[in-house]
């Protein structure tokens, strides 16, 4: 003890000065450590996102912007050394996919009891943060140029007719979950056999599968194709800046939601615990709702500019359970069938 005290006494006071600096600095660091968020919804959101949560809580988080398929896929190949601390805005049953395969840190935020039990998992590995519901969306320039006065179509099976050859744009769901839960919405509308029938028959009509679920609002938006399967809040964007595009939400939609999840042994654990509990308040929810036209599951939280009100909508019956379990013979039967 002598002995330390002495070198402490020999250091002199810069020396003592510099010591007590680094400790002093050492846990700042750590507490300053960036969450990496790894994000699915639009990457200006997500940088808004950042900005906020470090303007309300003091800490840095990090985001990358990849589709629903390519969060997956990053996940799964950092298994073994995770660099990602937080999913965000991803679909229920890829966060399902997830958890089953061990990837997910189970985590109930307090902020649970502010969303609907419907919209949480129960084991807390995932917690609902945004719905969206899907459809199609008609460039209105384009069809009164190509088709005049005729009637729009109104249901899944007008987008059949042959006259829509190479004018329809979707995504792919090897990539996209908004596609996963497009073709697996028509198995919940009309049983698994005559699904693959109805896409079968649609892939007739559809020219370009995109990589991303956002790509075909914007190329219908802008004129590019006529016809795009996607969800509405990506189509509301475009409409509220008054580009020529009309969302249309036939009988028997697939809808989803947005979900936010804890990456099991995490760079920042804490870190990430931390963003969930902040995302998952209404100025945060609020600002995604605003900027990208999701609808919201906090009841403090008002509509999207345009958005239907869900009780005028008629959503198919969206089986998560079988969603996700059925996920990887799903996507690899598509990807043989229609893989272009």
């Amino acid at each position: 003890m002598r002995y330390r005290n002495a070198a402490w006494g020999w250091l002199g006071s810069a020396g003592r000065l510099a010591l007590l600096t680094i400790f002093l600095a050492t846990p700042v660091w750590a507490q300053s450590k960036p969450v990496m968020v790894y994000g699915v919804i639009h990457e200006y959101t997500l940088a808004r996102l950042m900005q906020m949560f470090e303007r309300d809580t003091g800490m840095k988080a990090d985001f990358i912007r990849q589709s629903a398929g390519e969060v997956a896929t990053r996940v799964l190949a950092e298994r073994q050394a995770p660099k990602g601390d937080v999913i965000f805005g991803m679909s229920r049953a890829i966060q399902e996919s997830l958890k089953a395969k061990g990837l997910l840190e189970a985590y109930k935020s307090p902020r649970r009891a502010e969303v609907p039990n419907r919209y949480v998992d129960p084991e807390g590995y995932w917690t609902g943060s945004s719905i969206t519901v899907q459809g199609f969306a008609v460039n209105t320039e384009r069809w009164k140029k190509e088709f005049g006065n005729a009637p729009m179509p109104k249901t899944w099976e007008d987008l059949l007719d042959p006259k829509y050859k190479d004018l329809i744009v979707t995504s792919s769901p090897l990539s996209s979950g908004s596609a996963f839960t497009f073709v697996v919405g028509q198995f919940f509308r009309l049983g698994e056999e005559k699904g693959w029938e109805y896409q079968k028959a649609l892939d007739k009509n559809i020219r370009f599968y995109t990589p991303s679920g956002i790509a075909p609002s914007r190329m219908v938006a802008q004129g590019e194709f006529l016809i795009a399967i996607t969800f509405a809040h990506d189509v509301l964007k475009w409409i509220s800046v008054g580009l020529p595009i009309k969302m249309i939400h036939p009988p028997g939609v697939s809808w989803d939601i947005g979900s936010v999840s804890l990456i099991k042994n995490g760079p920042n654990p804490e870190g990430g615990k931390k963003f969930i509990d902040w995302v998952l308040g209404r100025d945060p929810i609020q600002l995604i709702v605003d900027l990208n036209f999701e609808g919201s599951l906090r009841a403090d939280v008002s509509l999207p500019l345009g958005a239907s009100p869900l009780n005028k909508i008629e959503l198919v019956d969206y089986k998560l359970d079988w969603a996700a379990q059925n996920r990887d013979r799903v996507l690899k039967r598509w990807g043989e069938l229609f893989k272009k």
